[in-house]
């Protein structure tokens, strides 16, 4: 990394580096829990540019965040409000794997805390595979905990969903 990491708010022309970010980072996830052909499949279909755009980065409600090293993209997070009064979702947050340990997950989780927090919410809520030990350990070391168990209907596999207080 040569240059300073900056964190901002997704724009529609950063769709296609979000699903390039998301390619790489699931591969490294997943390939072993899902199969690379699934991962492939989930990308494909979660991250198409155009219903990333329509979904996810235009809706206001949706707080939705980059972090770019010399304007590349290279993680995102984004949130979900959540039908309680005092609860949000953590729906997803990837860096490339290249960048991984250079505390780029930790200030987006920061960022997207931070506009939770100004909107009223109190709690933040995030669900993982429980296999998925590189995102166990990132969720446990900022602070999720309260974790219970649950069974992930469309993979089949068990889940681990965590809560903390945005304090």
């Amino acid at each position: 990394m040569t240059g300073s990491p900056t964190v901002r708010e997704a724009t529609t022309d950063d769709a296609r580096a979000v699903q390039r970010v998301a390619d790489a980072a699931c591969h490294a996830v997943y390939d072993d829990i899902l199969g690379p052909e699934e991962v492939d499949e989930v990308v494909a279909s979660w991250y198409d540019p155009e219903r990333l755009v329509h979904d996810d980065v235009e809706p206001d409600e949706r707080p939705f965040f980059v972090t770019a090293v010399d304007d590349d993209v290279v993680g995102y997070v984004e949130g979900v409000p959540d039908d309680e009064d005092d609860v949000a979702d953590l729906y997803r947050i990837y860096v490339h794997p290249d960048h991984w340990g250079a505390g780029l997950g930790r200030a987006l989780l920061d960022r997207l805390e931070r506009a939770f927090r100004d909107r009223g919410f109190e709690r933040l809520r995030v669900s993982v595979f429980a296999e998925n030990d590189v995102g166990v350990r990132f969720y446990e070391s900022v602070g999720f905990d309260d974790r219970r168990t649950t069974t992930d209907e469309r993979f089949g596999t068990e889940r681990y969903v965590y809560e903390k207080r945005l304090d």
